[in-house]
């Protein structure tokens, strides 16, 4: 029953992606792998969600969702590439037995690629679970989205 409400709950947040000007669908790859997908509401704010298995103390199902400020061209790379920097706060929920919830704080960068509609990103987000587990776990992701 809750795999259930879970996958409801993922439908409908990326059904509303959709009502967004500027949204984005793609994969990580890491600690959590799964689905990410990003909201853009301004154009140095947005919101992201994820969903994928977790693999921490153990392996669980997770999904989060964050707040984003983003600074556009903060950092260069190889002299060619612009990279922005981007930190947030957001929640994590992960299905352990027990549900356990718990408090983000993302920083990562993103490069958007030239000539098409996608973007790869890297993130670390140090995770506090204080619902059913308290403890500090970090998430490290690479991906990567398409913008449709």
């Amino acid at each position: 029953m809750k795999i259930i409400l879970v996958f409801m709950l993922i439908f409908f947040s990326f059904q509303s992606l959709a009502l967004s000007q500027k949204r984005g669908l793609g994969v990580m790859l890491g600690n959590p792998t799964g689905l990410n997908g990003k909201y853009w509401l301004k154009d140095n704010q947005a919101v992201d969600a994820g969903a994928g298995w977790s693999f921490g103390r153990h392996t669980n199902f997770s999904i989060h969702s964050d707040f984003l400020f983003h600074s556009k061209d903060a950092l260069i790379f190889r002299d060619d590439y612009n990279l922005d920097l981007y930190y947030g706060l957001g929640g994590r929920m992960e299905f352990a037995g027990e549900i356990e919830l718990g408090v983000r704080l993302p920083i990562g960068v993103v490069h958007e690629l030239e000539g098409v509609e996608s973007d790869v990103f890297m993130e670390l987000a140090p995770v506090w679970d204080f619902v059913s587990h308290q403890g500090l776990e970090i998430h490290i992701v690479l991906g990567s989205r398409y913008y449709f």
